[in-house]
């Protein structure tokens, strides 16, 4: 019976959130998060160097970087 309770209980939590969120900010959180995950154009170092680099690029008073990749992933 513990196994069966411990196995339910991420749902339990879920649905606790849920509740007190409200479904809709929920179900728009999780849709969110799942668009962000399927359209991420890079790798976090990726997109850090490329922030460092328009970082660099507008302290120096220079135009910001041009982008160095592609803009959506070569299929």
């Amino acid at each position: 019976m513990f196994l069966l309770r411990l196995a339910f209980s991420p749902v339990k939590i879920v649905l606790l959130i849920a509740r007190v969120l409200g479904y809709n900010r929920l179900f728009v959180f999780l849709l969110g998060l799942a668009v962000g995950l399927l359209v991420a154009p890079s790798t976090g170092a990726e997109m850090r160097a490329r922030l460092k680099a328009e970082v660099e690029a507008r302290t120096q008073g220079g135009a910001p970087a041009a982008p160095t990749g592609p803009i959506t992933p070569e299929v």
